[in-house]
């Protein structure tokens, strides 16, 4: 038996179908595919397959995570089902797993995120809450990317609790431009249980609603990383998936 490690994405259209959707898709793609997967056992067996921390409908992933379990070896797994998959959703690459090396969802530790926020829909007059800010800014002249900034370092969102109270997550790194006409907000967040410092985290008391704003904020999760030795490591690394903690 093998366990297959999977980085895919989920980009463009297909970031409005549910993680659920994204599930059924995996698995009808391998049945088309003919991809020895294995199955539970009991009255209603289902394929051996085990996801990273879901993505929100709506959001894309330029890096996401599922571990599969196979009879046998696949030497030509993404070339198999990549035709099958809908557009927007592609394997990447694949790399078998040791046996002890942990389970996605409790390994991953860490997440890299980008907003993308129309500066038309924070223009005067369009969002009362971004308006009071300036009003109450001493450097209102300064650039839009700036003031944002200085937003979300005024907030108490460097830790954040867990929801079922266990250890915080925090806002390890914070990048914010201005590109193309929107701020773009890129930040890593530690995670733990799936939670994480989310958009609504940072936006929230200046903006609002992310998604209700003119033109909704557009968010990307760009990727996952594990902790091997302090340093963060992404799951398909050579050193993580072939070393048991």
């Amino acid at each position: 038996m093998v366990r297959l490690r999977i980085q895919y994405e989920k980009v463009d259209s297909i970031r409005f179908c549910s993680h659920r959707d994204i599930m059924r898709g995996f698995r009808r793609t391998f049945a088309a595919s003919q991809i020895p997967v294995c199955f539970s056992q009991g009255f209603n067996p289902h394929p051996r397959l085990s996801f990273g921390p879901s993505l929100r409908t709506g959001w894309e992933g330029d890096e996401e995570y599922m571990d599969v379990q196979l009879s046998e070896p696949v030497n030509d797994f993404g070339a198999r089902c990549n035709p099958s998959l809908p557009g927007g959703l592609r394997i990447k690459r694949t790399v078998e797993v040791s046996d002890g090396v942990p389970k996605l969802t409790a390994d991953v530790s860490a997440a890299r995120y980008e907003l993308r926020i129309h500066k038309s829909s924070l223009a005067a007059g369009k969002n009362s809450r971004w308006d009071s800010f300036l009003r109450e800014s001493t450097s209102d002249d300064a650039p839009m990317s700036e003031l944002m900034r200085s937003a979300i370092e005024q907030l108490d969102v460097w830790q954040v609790g867990t929801s079922d109270g266990g250890h915080p997550v925090s806002l390890i790194e914070l990048d914010v431009y201005e590109q193309d006409g929107e701020i773009r907000i890129d930040y890593l967040s530690s995670m733990r249980g799936g939670k994480s410092i989310f958009p609504e985290d940072l936006l929230e008391p200046y903006v609002g609603d992310p998604n209700d704003l003119e033109t909704p904020v557009r968010t990307k999760r760009k990727a996952l990383y594990v902790k091997r030795g302090g340093d963060l490591c992404s799951p398909i690394n050579k050193g993580v998936v072939q070393t048991a903690l």
